[in-house]
């Protein structure tokens, strides 16, 4: 028959046995609930981040595009003055209804448009609702720098777009401004167009979100500039009370300005929101360790006193059962 300190030997060391069960299975509970919760807090961290880079970079993008349009307008306003006061009307019309280009005219047009000291990249676009006659840019793209005709010095539109890789988006982006149906229009001087269309603000949103600056050089907003805006420079307006007028002779101006070169000037501001992830993540890391360093040095010494007590025990019963043997010797 088992005496009471056998008894309650026994119950130390199921109660042992249960200290060590419950921990054990405490702590694989804490280390799922730490996982999981720092998984949540990583991801709201960085969707956080994320919703603070996208309304940044956003208002970049459109504070690049007004800055871009109100250039170009400038530039219509500029050409408009100057082919006022260095051409006779006659001579205005000869050149661009007629398309009899003359020295006088694109001299003007290299005056007004000269990318000699622009650091921006940038792509121009002049013409009618018929012609181009005027192309240029500053960037490596042969495409956009020269007009080949057997035509004297214009093309047709149709032409034009010919000469660029994925013309139909070119000419879809062109038409939209200027028709007013987007109020943004970003092309890609490579030609790529995952989508079949051009890019919207958007879109440059998650290519940097993707790719950072690395493709940014390569994206363009197209912005519009027109003589005139109600009308032509021959006083003609583009409607007789609620008729279109057919006579209406505008000149467009087309220009394209990368999205990189404006980027570049708020790198350190997105470097800065990039660098926030990091240090906030460091951050919740390091309280999160130093919380599972506290846990661990409750468990492993829960588990040393329990191994302790389980130690005493069964040196109580080898000393108890060396004292029986030592009263009752076998013969």
């Amino acid at each position: 028959m088992m005496n009471g300190k056998n008894v309650l030997r026994k119950y130390m060391l199921m109660l042992a046995c249960l200290i060590l069960f419950i921990a054990g299975g405490y702590r694989a509970f804490t280390l799922y609930k730490t996982y999981k919760s720092y998984n949540q807090e990583i991801q709201s961290i960085e969707n956080n981040t994320d919703a603070q880079v996208h309304t940044i970079l956003k208002a970049i993008l459109v504070e690049g595009y007004d800055v871009a349009e109100k250039n170009t307008k400038n530039d219509s306003i500029t050409l408009h003055r100057i082919m006022i006061e260095s051409m006779t009307m006659d001579e205005i019309y000869e050149n661009i209804v007629n398309m009899q280009l003359g020295d006088e005219f694109i001299g003007i047009l290299n005056e007004v448009f000269d990318l000699s000291n622009k650091t921006d990249d940038i792509i121009i676009t002049v013409g009618t609702k018929d012609y181009v006659f005027y192309s240029k840019s500053n960037i490596n793209l042969d495409t956009y720098k020269y007009i080949e005709s057997d035509n004297e010095n214009y093309i047709t539109w149709d032409e034009y777009y010919e000469q660029i890789d994925n013309s139909g988006v070119l000419h879809k982006a062109y038409e939209d401004i200027a028709l007013n149906r987007v109020d943004y229009a970003i092309i890609r001087t490579d030609g790529v167009y995952p989508n079949g269309t051009y890019y919207t603000i958007d879109d440059i949103i998650q290519e940097y979100h993707d790719n950072g600056m690395k493709n940014m050089d390569k994206f363009m907003i197209v912005t519009l500039g027109v003589i005139t805006d109600d009308g032509d420079i021959f006083g003609e307006l583009d409607s007789n009370y609620l008729n279109k007028n057919s006579n209406v002779n505008k000149i467009f101006i087309f220009k394209s300005v990368s999205i990189g070169t404006f980027l570049t000037n708020y790198v350190e501001l997105l470097n800065q929101c990039d660098q926030s992830v990091t240090t906030k993540i460091i951050q919740y890391r390091n309280t999160t360790e130093f919380s599972n360093a506290l846990i661990n040095i409750l468990l492993i010494t829960t588990t040393i006193i329990t191994i302790m007590i389980v130690i005493k025990s069964l040196d109580d019963e080898i000393i108890e059962s060396q004292e029986i043997n030592e009263q009752d010797p076998k013969e």
